[in-house]
C-alpha cells in the first residue's frame, strides 16, 4: 500500500520545510510513522514475508525520498530489509550514499549497529537527532489529513451510536468490545489502535485506590465486571482510518438515563471545554489552554486524569504533540504555540466525591481565528 500522491506530496513539502528550518540537509528515518509521513510507504498486507513487507528505513533530502526494505517496485535502490538489518556496514554505506553531500544529517530511532556504522561512513558530517524536526512537520495537518481525521471520526461515532443501547444492567464490560468492532467493520474500518474501554467510573476516592497521586479518582481498565443500572460507563477507543486515528470518548449511563448528579458532572465538563475553546486559536500557548481549564474547574486536582492530558494532538496512528496538561509544567507549555492546522483532542474529566466522574473527548482543528469541530458533541 502507498498513500495517494497529493497527500504524500503535501506532507513531504511540510517535512522539507521543517528540515530547512532545522538546518538539516538529509534525514534517515526508521520509525514507522516517520517513514509513512515522509514517503507514504506502509506495510504490504497479505505478503507472507514480514521482512520484505515492512519499510525499514527512509532517506529524505531536498530533492529525493527513498524507501528501503519494501517491494522492489517501491525501492530505488533494491536493498532487502534483511540485508539492512543484518549487515550494518553495507546498510550504512547505502544510507550515506543516499544522503549525498549533506553535511548535517538527522536520524531517529536507528538500530545501534547501523547508527555506529553510519557515523563512521559519514565522516566530517554532523549526525544528530531529528525527532523535533519530524514532529514539527507532523504537528500541523494538511487539509487532506484533516479530512481523513474527520471521516474516521464520523465512522466511529456512527458505530458507537449502535453500541450505546447495549450498555444495560447485566452486561459485562468486556462484552461490549465485540459489538463495537463489528459495527466498525461494517463501515470498512478494522484497524483498532486503542483497545475499546468500557469502565464503570468510581464515585468515591476510596473506590479507586490505584489512582495516581495528585489526580482525580479514575479507572481505565475493563474487566469481567457486570454493569449495574446507573453506572457511569467511561468509553474510550481509537480506530485507524487510512492510517489516521479517530479518537472517541464519552461517559454513558448504564441503562441510558442520566441522573441529576450525572447531569451536574456533564455540565461541569462542558464548562471546562467551553473555557478552553474560548482561548483556542493560532498564536495561543498551551499554557493559556491549561490555565483556562483549571480556572473553570476551580481549586483542587487538575480536571483530567493523571498522568493523561487535558489535550493532545492526533494524526498518523496515534497520540502526537502538542501535549497540554503534562507533568512538564506550565513553563514548558508557555513555549508551545498553537498553529492553524493543528488538530487537538480535548479530554477533560469532571469528578466530585459522591457524584462520580464524567469524561468525554472533543476533536477540533485550530484555525487562525479560533477552531472548527471535527467531532460531534459527546452523546
Amino acid at each position: 500500500m502507498i498513500d495517494p500522491a497529493p497527500l504524500r506530496a503535501a506532507r513531504l513539502a511540510r517535512l522539507r520545510a521543517a528540515m530547512a528550518e532545522a538546518g538539516q540537509e538529509a534525514l534517515v528515518l526508521t520509525a514507522a510513522g516517520a517513514i509513512r509521513y515522509a514517503t507514504g510507504a506502509v506495510p504490504l498486507h497479505g505478503d507472507s514475508s514480514v521482512e520484505r513487507a515492512r519499510p525499514f528505513v527512509a532517506v529524505v533530502t531536498p530533492r529525493a525520498a527513498h524507501v528501503l526494505g519494501v517491494e522492489p517496485a517501491f525501492v530505488p535502490p533494491d536493498v532487502p530489509a534483511h540485508v539492512l538489518a543484518r549487515e550494518p556496514a553495507r546498510a550504512a554505506d547505502t544510507l550515506a550514499e543516499l544522503c549525498g553531500r549533506a553535511r548535517r544529517v538527522g536520524v531517529d530511532r536507528m538500530p545501534f549497529a547501523i547508527g555506529e556504522a553510519l557515523a563512521r561512513a559519514l565522516r566530517d558530517v554532523v549526525v544528530e537527532a531529528c525527532d523535533t524536526t519530524v514532529l514539527a512537520a507532523r504537528a500541523v495537518k494538511t487539509p487532506a489529513e484533516i479530512a481523513l481525521l474527520a471521516e474516521g471520526q464520523r465512522a466511529t461515532e456512527s458505530a458507537m451510536a449502535e453500541v450505546l443501547p447495549a450498555i444495560v444492567p447485566g452486561v459485562r464490560e468486556v462484552e461490549l468490545t465485540g459489538r463495537f468492532l463489528a459495527a466498525m467493520a461494517e463501515r470498512g474500518v478494522t484497524a483498532c489502535h486503542v483497545e475499546p474501554l468500557w469502565c464503570a467510573l468510581p464515585r468515591r476516592a476510596e473506590e479507586a485506590p490505584w489512582t495516581f497521586a495528585g489526580g482525580p479518582p479514575y479507572r481505565e481498565l475493563p474487566d469481567e465486571r457486570v454493569l449495574r443500572a446507573g453506572d457511569q460507563v467511561m468509553i474510550d477507543t481509537g480506530m485507524l482510518h487510512a492510517g489516521y486515528l479517530a479518537d472517541f470518548g464519552c461517559t454513558w449511563p448504564c441503562g441510558g438515563e442520566r441522573s441529576a448528579g450525572d447531569l451536574v458532572l456533564r455540565t461541569r465538563w462542558l464548562a471546562i471545554v467551553d473555557a478552553v475553546l474560548g482561548v483556542c486559536r493560532a498564536g495561543a500557548t498551551a499554557a493559556a489552554l491549561h490555565r483556562a481549564a483549571r480556572a473553570a474547574a476551580g481549586p483542587g486536582a487538575p480536571p483530567w486524569p493523571v498522568p493523561l492530558y487535558l489535550a493532545h494532538g492526533i494524526g498518523l496512528g496515534g497520540v502526537e504533540p502538542p501535549f497540554i496538561g503534562t507533568d512538564l509544567g506550565l513553563a514548558a507549555e508557555e513555549r508551545i504555540v498553537l498553529q492553524a492546522g493543528m488538530v487537538l483532542v480535548l479530554e477533560p474529566y469532571a469528578f466530585e466525591e459522591g457524584l462520580g466522574g464524567y469524561r468525554a473527548e472533543q476533536t477540533i482543528a485550530v484555525t487562525e481565528t479560533g477552531w472548527t469541530p471535527l467531532s460531534a458533541p459527546p452523546p
